[in-house]
């Protein structure tokens, strides 16, 4: 299946390049896709009536690639301290007529995560809280499919355009506790733009989603099954359900809308607001579809620029400002009658709030066909606060960060060789962990412990790429790229990743 699936999207989108066959060379539009000024503002892009006018090229790129991120502990164990996965990756970006474009993109990885602990479902980072968990986790092999697609049209005033994505996501453990986890994640936009002016355009979109995973986990040993816990929050669980209900299921949607304006040379001021509203139930399958837990999600996301980016001397700033609020309800169950529970209410009792700022900005030179430079200095400010209200806990982080890229790209004969450099700062400004209520059975605690300890603590990252690119016949392209970057947190934590990809470019 997985030789199959890469070989129908490579002779796909080899079918993109021959449709494409741009005149501008191979390294140039390399280099400029990458650069940072190409990249510099993104959110107008979920708009994909907007993302008609993100480039003027074409380009399509096929890789495969490797990674293997080592740590001597996790930052949050939920998601495990070693990653190795194989990829697959290909993405295309080109006009199909005078006044149409297609974009597309598609990714398959096959890997294993290391010494996960205090949860078994997937996606953790979108369902958290509420996942089944085990004092004994493990390493958890998986695969991921990908695919996205677009088309745009434009007329003499309006341009519209239409996106879609879906993701599949299976993961599994050989031994005990055997989960098997399936995820599927479905979301569309379709949005419109309109020519105000000569220079300036307004676009407005929809978004919708579907979103759900399934969970069976099971025990085969003849020795008896690990403690479960159905973890509500801060190391609350339901106290009914322990050693049981380890079948469930996640039902959830979305569904927003954004509003964008731009000067379509991406020269001037350019600015898009997003809503999103995200909910999902998590229900117990094995319990006569028992709803336990319901989660709403709200989030704001905003970004407002300045670019320059028509000369020789290039420039600009920006700022990015996203809000999450997060409310968990939590069903009250009654007793049991032959097995069969029922739902008699429910009980807000959690509440996550997140915020995050940033303030950018980029300068550079593009003095030749064969030499470009850029740095881009940024300063961020983030928090974060989840509150469980009956028993009172909290856990509150803050952080200042600071931060610096640069990119230089230069060519000689038929090579081009990119350098990326990285790094960022972050001071914990704020910290607090306040539990009230604990007793000895609540030993799911173990993992609120170990992710407090983590990130309340400074850390840093650095970051090198190497890209080299060199120009094969017919304005086609190979490239080798490796990555390397290091985490490293004040609480005695290490983190290395090392990524490799190699593929060609057309």
């Amino acid at each position: 299946m997985i030789s199959r699936f890469i070989l129908v999207f490579s002779l796909i989108f080899q079918t993109f390049g021959v449709w494409a066959q741009d005149r501008i060379p191979v390294n140039t539009r390399t280099r400029t896709y990458f650069s940072p000024t190409e990249n510099f503002v993104s959110q107008l892009y979920d708009n994909p009536a907007i993302n008609y006018y993100a480039h003027t090229f074409s380009i399509s790129e096929i890789q495969i690639g490797w990674k293997q991120q080592n740590a001597n502990k996790a930052i949050l164990p939920q998601l495990g301290s070693e990653v190795s996965n194989f990829s697959f990756n290909a993405f295309s970006y080109m006009p199909l007529k005078a006044n149409s474009k297609v974009w597309g993109s598609a990714y398959f990885k096959k890997g294993r995560k290391e010494k996960v602990e205090w949860n078994e479902a997937s996606d953790y980072l979108m369902v958290y809280p509420y996942v089944v968990a085990d004092s004994i986790g493990g390493e958890m092999d998986f695969e991921e499919y990908y695919f996205a697609g677009g088309y745009a049209q434009e007329h003499e005033r309006l341009t519209w355009g239409i996106y879609g994505n879906y993701r599949a996501l299976i993961e599994y453990r050989k031994i005990d506790p055997r989960p098997k986890n399936i995820v599927s994640d479905l979301r569309a936009s379709i949005g419109i733009s309109v020519k105000l002016n000569r220079q300036y355009l307004a676009g407005i979109a929809l978004h919708a989603g579907k979103y759900k995973q399934t969970n069976d986990l099971k025990f085969f040993s003849e020795l008896g099954s690990a403690v479960t816990y159905n973890l509500s929050g801060l190391g609350m669980d339901y106290v009914r359900f322990r050693r049981g209900a380890t079948s469930i299921y996640y039902d959830g949607e979305r569904y927003g809308a954004s509003i964008e304006i731009l000067p379509r040379n991406k020269t001037g001021i350019s600015g898009a607001f997003g809503y999103e509203k995200f909910s999902f139930e998590k229900i117990i399958s094995d319990l006569n579809d028992l709803p336990l837990n319901k989660l709403k999600q709200n989030e704001m996301k905003a970004e407002l620029a300045y670019t320059s980016f028509q000369s020789v001397h290039q420039w600009g700033i920006r700022t990015k400002a996203s809000y999450q609020k997060r409310k968990g309800i939590e069903s009250l169950i009654g007793s049991a009658s032959t097995n069969v529970y029922e739902k008699t209410g429910e009980a807000e009792q959690l509440s996550v709030k997140r915020t995050d700022i940033i303030l950018s900005g980029v300068y550079g030179r593009d003095k030749s066909h064969r030499l470009a430079w850029y740095v881009s200095p940024r300063a961020g400010f983030n928090s974060f606060e989840m509150e469980y209200l009956d028993p009172a806990r909290v856990m509150k982080l803050e952080y200042l960060s600071g931060g610096m890229n640069f990119f230089a790209s230069a060519g000689y004969k038929k090579s081009a060789f990119q350098l990326i450099l990285d790094g960022e700062y972050r001071n914990n400004s704020t910290a607090d962990l306040q539990l009230t209520e604990i007793n000895k059975e609540q030993i799911a605690l173990a993992g609120v412990y170990a992710a407090y300890d983590n990130l309340s603590t400074n850390n840093w990252t650095t970051n090198i790429e190497l890209r080299w690119n060199y120009t094969l016949p017919k304005n086609r392209g190979i490239f080798i790229k490796l990555n390397w970057q290091h985490d490293s947190y004040k609480s005695d934590l290490h983190r290395e990743t090392l990524q490799a990809h190699c593929g060609f470019v057309f």
